[in-house]
């Protein structure tokens, strides 16, 4: 079982380059040969993690010469979100590395980050605007990609991957809170905030808004689901 728990490792790390930006609509991904040897499992391995990213609609396999693998979208089906394995059980365990993370991340973005990196959460947050009555799936799309991208702004690989691991387990488990419960104007207000903030460079008045940005989910802690322990297999 071991093969299995490793080709949803892999689907983890293809999402995460995807949700991070390294690759977006369009891109080809690197080849089966390359994505074994940078990964570090077996070509049989990559191939089931790429056939369930295709089923899934994430990327596109086409044969021949100028065939490949292709990005399809960057928005990822919580199903495959709710295979990765990390071992995050309680939630305000969850929420206490989320706080810490993104705030990190936050500081770094403002010290790394350059005009397109603001460019593209200028434009993350006006989308977020925009589609503020759309489907709960765009929305948290969004939200979310604000955050890959201060993230990717921060220029930090490990933070980087630490932040999506939480927001992937988030997303699985609280997903209905994420579409359903959280008011949209609220949620655009505070990553307008947090993006006012990273412009400024103030330390303090990134925290502030670092503070009210996850203050909102915090606040229902009480009222949220148990995370719950992959089972072992």
């Amino acid at each position: 079982m071991q093969g299995h728990r490793t080709q949803h490792e892999v689907i983890d790390q293809i999402t995460f380059a995807i949700r991070a930006g390294k690759f977006v609509p369009g891109d080809r991904l690197p080849s089966l040969d390359d994505l074994s040897r940078l990964l570090g499992v077996s070509r049989s391995v990559v191939i089931e993690a790429v056939r369930s990213l295709s089923l899934a609609g994430v990327i596109e396999t086409q044969r021949g010469n100028r065939g490949g693998l292709t990005v399809v979208t960057s928005n990822i089906p919580v199903a495959l979100l709710g295979l990765s394995s990390n071992k995050f059980e309680r939630l305000p365990d969850v929420l206490e590395a989320r706080r810490a993370v993104e705030e990190r991340l936050a500081l770094l973005c403002a010290e790394r980050a350059d005009a397109r990196d603001f460019e593209l959460m200028e434009n993350s947050v006006r989308r977020l605007v925009e589609n503020r009555e759309a489907g709960r799936t765009e929305r948290r799309y969004w939200d979310h990609l604000f955050h890959y991208q201060m993230a990717r702004a921060a220029r930090s690989e490990m933070l980087a991957y630490l932040q999506h691991q939480i927001l992937e387990r988030l997303t699985v488990v609280l997903e209905n809170y994420f579409t359903e419960e959280e008011d949209p104007k609220e949620v655009e207000s505070l990553h307008r905030e947090t993006l006012d903030s990273l412009l400024t460079g103030d330390k303090k008045a990134i925290r502030a808004a670092i503070d009210r940005h996850l203050a909102p989910l915090e606040r229902h802690l009480p009222e949220l689901p148990e995370l719950q322990a992959p089972e072992s297999e």
